[in-house]
């Protein structure tokens, strides 16, 4: 299964305040209160300050009002003070004017002076912008997509080491789509954002190294990429990790930790992580063998479509393993997996027409499934339960 494209597309806000003192003493002053909690006192102290003309001020008034500390929040004065910052050249007020121009908070919503703005942040070197810049041109968000700009400023980002511009980078010479495919940049830009904590970049880094893309194949190297990305919880490193060890493949045969992986999946909803515990529980692998609880883990996996999971299912309620023995829900879950192409469930249902088990006997429904199940056989490879290798 292809690994759904990721793009981090997420819009940074930046939110710190500033701590260079002008106006010295008074404005040390507030920075303490903030620094210890007290806002209110804080924005009492820059606020003659600000209107004195004190750009870190006015700039650190804007954020107060932008989060709604020490004031009610109220994104058109925070608009007013960033405003008045970012015309004395303060990167994060021109940085943060061009998102709320981006999302209309407290102004009239403008894609070109979200570019203005975040382009005089990002000349100045700000990290943020210069990423925010190289996704508006990368989804054509408020912009005509142009890659070349885009590339652009995810360089300037990614040098200063923001992880997402490094990935995002990545992710383009990946794809070669819009910029020449060049699996060595592609390597350069995930190890680059891995190391710098990019979980979706350390998933790539574990694919590319498994299927030796970029990179001479190594599957050490790619189960240590898929566990430092699960460890942040990324659902298909935990799962890809879960069968490398049900496998022993870079690590040990360890059914314990492929069991302990998958959980920690399937808990997100991964459907073939699911359907894997629900073989391991049959199975009796790295847990005690329990087809109540493989028949747990086989109905979360059907409810989401997974024909396999379904003729297991079925194949449990005919029997009576593990759940109530109940031919007529076996004769739904041998449909749903049947109606799918799945060969067995054909064959089970044609089964259950010829006996009249949960259905009505009918010799030609019987026969329709018969010869549905013989075509499916010719064309599909049905799982037969055994855990399914790594997503992509």
């Amino acid at each position: 299964m292809q690994m759904k494209k990721f793009l981090i597309a997420s819009i940074v806000l930046m939110l710190a305040l500033f701590t260079v003192p002008v106006f010295a003493d008074d404005f040390q002053e507030g920075l303490d209160a903030a620094n210890r909690g007290d806002f209110e006192r804080a924005f009492d102290i820059w606020e003659p300050l600000a209107k004195r003309g004190s750009a870190l001020a006015q700039f650190n008034l804007g954020l107060m009002h932008d989060k709604g500390e020490g004031v009610k929040r109220n994104y058109k004065m925070a608009a007013k003070w960033y405003k008045l910052a970012a015309r004395q050249g303060i990167s994060s007020a021109q940085f943060n004017l061009g998102w709320l121009y981006s999302k209309g908070k407290g102004v009239r919503q403008s894609f070109k002076r979200t570019v203005m703005w975040y382009v005089r942040a990002a000349k100045q070197g700000n990290p943020a912008a210069q990423f925010n810049l190289g996704l508006m041109y990368d989804i054509g968000e408020g912009v005509t997509p142009d890659y070349k700009r885009a590339v652009k400023w995810y360089r300037l980002a990614a040098k200063q080491n923001n992880a997402q511009a490094q990935f995002n980078l990545g992710q383009l010479y990946e794809s070669g789509e819009r910029v020449t495919q060049d699996y060595k940049r592609v390597v350069k830009w995930y190890k680059l954002a891995a190391g710098n904590g990019n979980e979706l970049a350390q998933l790539k880094l574990g694919t590319l190294f498994e299927k030796g893309k970029g990179v001479a194949k190594n599957h050490k190297k790619a189960a240590k990429w898929y566990k430092l990305a699960a460890g942040q919880g990324n659902e298909i490193a935990q799962f890809n990790l879960g069968y490398m060890y049900s496998r022993g493949i870079g690590v040990k045969r360890n059914y314990s930790e492929a069991v302990k992986w998958y959980r920690l999946s399937a808990g997100q909803g991964n459907v073939i992580a699911q359907f894997n515990l629900g073989v391991f529980y049959v199975e009796g692998r790295g847990v005690r063998q329990s087809f109540s609880k493989a028949a747990s883990w086989f109905r979360l996996a059907a409810k989401r479509g997974d024909a396999e999971a379904q003729f297991r299912l079925g194949m449990m309620y005919e029997d009576g393993d593990g759940v109530e023995k109940d031919p007529e829900k076996a004769v739904r879950l041998y449909r749903f997996a049947a109606d799918q192409g799945h060969a067995m469930a054909q064959g089970n249902l044609g089964w259950m027409y010829v006996n009249g088990n949960g259905v009505e006997e009918d010799l030609d429904e019987a026969a329709k499934w018969y010869r549905r199940s013989e075509q499916s056989s010719k064309t599909k490879h049905n799982r037969n339960g055994e855990p399914l290798s790594s997503l992509r």
